[in-house]
């Protein structure tokens, strides 16, 4: 993907997924009246159009796919207030989502953060009304403990703004493999710098990440680590695929934390697979 690109190729009008609740949804039906429903949860700092490797490949017109920007991310409302960011309000969002847009089969694909939000929603759904069955769950960039955060991000928010520069440097170092196309690199970092600094902080400063008493989800689940991330390390992936009784887990070559964008082949592989047989 070049730095001149300027159209999103995952991008959706905003919807009220809740009352007050404005966010940026793309749903695209599939061609396949017996296809799937796909829902793509990306991460921190991230948006939906992450996904649009996958989304543009022809062995997925099948199905129906769903994605969207978090509160705060891409083009979704970024509300000043802290506590329109809180835990509970994003799974409740990505719940509403859910609800609103499940078929008769559902597979959950997550990245990062966006991992923590669905397993806490998967928590919680046999609790909701009429909740829908999830066939597969597919784990990208993920851990079982939370996430090093940098002391650096304690600091005020205006403060954060100044040294943005120092904080994207590490970043790119830790969540991208050495090889990585330079010009992928660029525009995901200059679509990063989009996003306001507030949000993030608020994100960090209430999020939960996966809830402790996590188990085996009662749908097939891969996880999938870079062997180069330094934000979410293969050995925490490797505690969470066991925790969760995963079926695959693999460590991606050439890739770091940003698999479905250093490595689509790979990850769609590993989505066609969970497709290919349903859940019993």
């Amino acid at each position: 993907m070049a730095e001149t690109d300027p159209h999103p190729i995952v991008h959706g009008p905003r919807l009220e997924v809740r009352p007050g609740r404005l966010l940026s949804l793309a749903h695209r039906p599939g061609s396949d009246p017996r296809g799937y429903t796909l829902f793509f949860a990306h991460g921190g700092g991230g948006n939906q159009d992450q996904w649009r490797e996958l989304w543009r490949d022809p062995r997925l017109s099948g199905h129906n796919l769903v994605a969207w920007d978090l509160l705060g991310h891409g083009t979704s409302d970024r509300p000043r207030q802290a506590a329109a960011y809180a835990w509970d309000e994003l799974v409740a969002d990505q719940l509403a989502i859910l609800r609103r847009f499940a078929g008769e089969r559902n597979v959950l694909v997550a990245h990062s953060f966006g991992t923590a939000l669905t397993l806490s929603a998967l928590q919680r759904l046999p609790t909701e009304p009429a909740r829908p069955a999830i066939d597969g769950v597919l784990l990208l960039g993920t851990q079982l403990q939370v996430p090093l955060r940098s002391d650096l991000l304690r600091l005020p928010a205006w403060v954060l703004e100044l040294i943005r520069p120092l904080l994207a440097k590490g970043f790119r170092q830790a969540a991208w493999h050495p090889a990585s196309d330079p010009e992928l690199v660029a525009y995901e970092d200059a679509l990063t710098r989009r996003n306001a600094l507030h949000v993030f902080k608020a994100l960090l400063n209430q999020g939960r990440w996966i809830p402790e008493d996590i188990g085996p989800l009662g749908a097939r689940v891969r996880v999938l680590a870079g062997e180069a991330d330094r934000v979410t390390p293969a050995e925490g992936a490797w505690a969470l695929a066991e925790r969760l009784q995963g079926e695959h887990f693999e460590v991606l070559s050439g890739a770091g934390h940003q698999l479905m964008l250093e490595r689509p082949d790979a990850v769609l592989e590993h989505l066609l697979a969970l497709l290919s047989e349903r859940s019993g």
